[in-house]
């Protein structure tokens, strides 16, 4: 299969093309097995520059020599020798699994200070592990573009459906109840599959992609005992489970482990730390009125890839399916699999995620989003129509801030709902929530949407 366009190549481009003497670096982040590699070749291909590529944790003599530096100045020197880099010339420098080295992380102000006109690339699934021990993190030296799997349309492409993809982001008020019955048929497919891409590729091809993804997520455990080490690995598999058999709901320690001891508490909140930073678990504050009560309330966490977790969920109860599972029992874990989904979309655009809560027992919103100054509460559910009995709890928000817009996200088509004193709910099918900063921002500027 050929190359996925992915949206972030946009930012990689224009960070690549800037023109300035000392240029930041680019640091490249995201779990593995998200195509941070194959982005970046890609991109590099298509500037038509020179660039030099190299991996550390493929390269392990070269990785071993760079360590052995004692400077920077031999780090460069070595470079030149082993690659015949010059940082004058117009040359791109890749390092994949940056992090993989243990002196990489404290050159990394240097390569802006003292190389003018270079561009250096650094990637890596847990980057974060480059700036350890003395390695200070360089501050207004660096930019972040952050990789996660596959959006829907992406998926959409992948499925050589490139033209449904380009349709449906233009104007979803023309979204037909018969496109609408197509995409959510492609949505419940992604929504099982999940955004990895090689997992993506092999079942758009026809192949064993419930394999390829056991074989994904045994190589994540292989990482998981070579950092954290044997002891952990319990505490880590049951974080993991944690987070997908109780997505939507609080994140308790107990839920990891029953029972836990005040050690076991200090590992599992050092496991998650660990797994937010590396991409693998999304965190989510819960906010209340008064800011200085909303340390009180426990964390929302979710899952970087809604198809990985289907598979720690449901491996021993049948696949739920949106369309084809239909008794209302079967159907409730939907809903957190909707919240998992958006969660995705909402740190694709935002990069940072809210929820609220009235009372510990009383009203809940599952995310709040600012745009344009503006806050507007939103809303997942797993229905198919839409009735006002559904948006209590958002017109209770909007009502209490003296608001007038809100979102709910969900299977039912594209929708708005007008209520009283000008207050608004749009409608927004889960197969959209990539153009939900677009939809807010035509809000914002008009009564109307405009696309």
């Amino acid at each position: 299969m050929s190359y996925i366009p992915r949206h972030v190549e946009i930012d990689l481009q224009r960070l690549l093309q800037e023109d300035a003497p000392h240029r930041d670096v680019i640091l490249i982040e995201g779990a593995r097995q998200v195509g941070k590699t194959t982005l970046v070749e890609h991109v590099l291909g298509q500037q038509h520059v020179p660039f030099i590529s190299l991996n550390l944790e493929k390269q392990a003599l070269l990785r071993s020599r760079i360590d052995e530096t004692r400077e920077f100045a031999e780090f460069e020197q070595l470079l030149g020798d082993e690659l015949d880099f010059d940082p004058g010339a117009n040359c791109v420098l890749f390092i994949d699994e940056a992090q993989e080295s243990l002196k990489l992380g404290a050159y990394v102000r240097f390569m802006k200070e003292s190389w003018r006109g270079a561009r250096v690339i650094l990637s890596g699934s847990t980057l974060t592990r480059l700036f350890r021990g003395d390695a200070r993190y360089p501050v207004g030296r660096v930019k972040r573009l952050v990789l996660r799997p596959f959006t829907f349309t992406e998926f959409l492409r992948a499925m050589a459906k490139e033209r449904l993809a380009a349709e449906i982001m233009e104007d979803p008020t023309r979204i037909t109840p018969t496109r609408h019955e197509h995409l959510l048929e492609l949505l419940d497919q992604y929504l099982i599959v999940g955004g990895l891409p090689e997992i993506v590729k092999a079942y758009a091809a026809g192949g064993d992609w419930r394999h390829r993804r056991s074989e994904i997520f045994a190589d994540y455990e292989q990482d998981f005992l070579r950092i954290f080490g044997e002891d952990l690995i319990a505490v880590i598999k049951g974080c993991l489970r944690s987070v997908a058999n109780h997505v939507g709901s609080p994140s308790k320690n107990s839920s990891v482990i029953p029972e836990p001891t005040n050690r076991i508490n200090e590992q599992i909140k050092r496991v998650f730390a660990r797994l937010e930073s590396w991409r693998l678990i999304l965190h989510s504050e819960q906010r209340r009125i008064s800011p200085e009560a909303s340390h009180r309330y426990l964390p929302k966490r979710y899952l970087f890839d809604t198809g990985i977790l289907r598979q720690l969920r449901e491996k021993a109860v049948p696949t739920i399916r949106l369309l084809g599972t239909l008794n209302a029992a079967e159907r409730r874990p939907l809903g957190g699999i909707v919240e998992n989904q958006l969660a995705i979309e909402l740190m694709n655009q935002t990069g940072e995620l809210a929820g609220w809560k009235k009372t510990p027992a009383g009203l809940e919103i599952d995310f709040v989003m600012s745009v344009a100054e503006r806050t507007f509460p939103i809303e997942c559910k797993a229905i198919r129509r839409t009735k006002k009995t559904h948006l209590r709890g958002l017109f209770a928000y909007l009502d209490l801030f003296k608001q007038n817009t809100a979102l709910v996200v969900s299977f039912a088509p594209f929708e708005v709902i007008e209520g009283r004193n000008g207050i608004r709910i749009i409608n927004v099918p889960l197969y959209l929530a990539e153009q939900i900063t677009e939809i807010l921002r035509s809000l914002c500027g008009d009564q109307k949407l405009r696309f």
